[in-house]
Parts: structure tokens; sequence; C-alpha cells
């Protein structure tokens, strides 16, 4: 691999039992993917030249992060950023639901306390029914008088609900999954086909979205960030390590030497306390 621009589907797993992905599903249309590589470091400085320089410096902790863009704002997207969960919503008829104690006015909104699209509709004031060319209610409940004339309140309604389903918030705990890039170098070709590479993260802690842009002039998109894990069901001594891995689908035909740790052994090659087990939920 040598230029690289990145392009490529992202896909999310829960892990099994054994810490490895067991049903891939895609994250829709992902702008921006980023992983990130970080130690915190102690170092020390002499004090017998005048000069205070650095002499040692130990690496006390790995870290490793993730962020993702999403312009796919599904069920299973609002899952992940919510810590929420998915339920059912069924069909039902409502009857007498009171809409407003006064009289309505032209132009404003009311709103029905619908839980899913609203069909046949009849508004009534007082007990009688509303002349339907007063009004108008859409798919969502809302209502708009157009004409008022004798009207005085109260205002009431039957509909019809559809059925639907909601996303109830932070009723998880935090999601530890898989995380996948199927990656499309964009700026190198092989074999008429873009050159590919694969970004395994084993096991990424993802935290809420901080923002949700309801209302904007621009298409909306879901930002989530993360940890990647210690996946302590992996052996650090196994070729694609404890964190994540990249798979060269289209390697190069030389082979190139590994970097080699320095014949200068420190101390920061000692275990770092990143390196301990994290509970799972």
């Amino acid at each position: 691999m040598s230029l690289f621009s990145g392009q490529g589907p992202v896909f999310w797993s829960n892990r099994d039992a054994s810490g490895n992905p067991s049903e891939f599903h895609w994250f829709g249309n992902a702008p921006a993917f980023t992983l990130g590589l970080a130690t915190s470091t102690l170092t020390h400085k002499e004090s017998y030249t005048g000069n205070r320089t650095t002499d040692a410096r130990i690496i006390t902790e790995l870290t490793a992060t993730v962020a993702i863009t999403t312009d796919d704002f599904k069920e299973s997207n609002l899952e992940l950023a919510t810590y929420g969960e998915g339920s059912a919503v069924g069909a039902t008829t409502v009857t007498g639901e009171a809409v407003r104690t006064l009289a309505p006015v032209v132009g404003e909104r009311y709103a029905l306390k619908t839980t899913g699209r609203v069909s046949n509709a009849v508004l009534y004031d007082n007990g009688s029914a509303i002349n339907t060319t007063f009004y108008t209610v859409d798919a969502s409940g809302i209502i708009v008088f157009t004409d008022v004339t004798g009207l005085t309140g109260p205002l009431t309604a039957d509909y019809t609900i559809a059925a639907s389903r909601e996303v109830g918030v932070f009723k998880t705990a935090a999601p530890e999954v898989h995380i996948r890039l199927d990656g499309l170098n964009t700026a190198t070709s092989v074999s008429g086909d873009f050159e590919r590479t694969i970004v395994d993260i084993y096991k990424a802690r993802l935290d809420p979205a901080e923002n949700f842009g309801l209302i904007n002039d621009e298409f909306g998109q879901l930002v989530l960030n993360g940890s990647a894990l210690t996946d302590t069901l992996k052996s650090a001594a196994s070729a694609g390590g404890q964190f994540a891995r990249f798979i060269y689908l289209d390697p190069p035909i030389a082979t190139f030497p590994s970097a080699s740790m320095s014949p200068s052994v420190s101390p920061s090659h000692s275990a770092s306390p990143s390196h301990s087990a994290s509970p799972s939920t």
C-alpha cells in the first residue's frame, strides 16, 4: 500500500462468548471513521548537570479510541447512540381524546397524543362533530384549523393509530461491539479494482451520542465515539494482538522488515495498567 484515500462500508457486531463477531450490521453511509492510538507517559529529569534534561521516559498507559460518523438514523444505529432498546408499538383506536378546552384559533397547531400514523380522525366541539372542511389532520396527528366559526370548545378527537416502533433511551448498558471496516483505497488500483484493506477493532465500547441535530438546514449525522478496549479473550502474542488489526487483502509482492525492538530495553516494556481485563457487560 502506498498512497491512501479511504472509503468503504463500516459494520458492527455483537460479540459471542469467545469474543468473536456474531453477525455484522452495516452502519449505513459513514463519511468518517477514525481509529486513534495514544500513550500516556512519565518522564524523568536528571538533576546533576544543571540543564534538567530528560533522561528517561516510560509508558504508563496505552489507549485506543474510535470515532464513527454515519448519515443513517435507522433503529439499530439509534440503539447504539442512545444505549436504547427498540420495541414494537401496537395499533389501536382512540375515542374522546381531549385536544383543547378553549375554542381553537385559525392557523394554530394542535397535536394528538398519537404513537403512530393517524387515520380516520374526527374532531368534536362540545360533543358535536366539526365540519371536516374546517380543519386538517396530518399523519403525525397535527391539527390545523382554517375556519373556527361557531366553535367554543372543548375539543375532542376520535382516530385510529397504526402500528409503529420506538427506541427507549438509556435502556441498556454501554454496548461493547466488534467494529469492522471493509476498506477501499481509492488512491491505488489492483487488477481493475481498488486496493482493499480490512480493519477489525475487536472490542469497542461506544459512548452515547453527545448531540442530536434534530432540526437543521443540513443533512443530519450521528457521531459515535468510544474506546477500543483490550480483548483479553485474545492472546497478546497472537499475530492480530488484543486491540485491533489491519488485514491487507492485496499484500505487496516484496517483503519488508518489521520494526524491531531497540537493543536498549527500557522499563517502558513492562505491562501497562491498560492491559488488565475490563468488565464486560
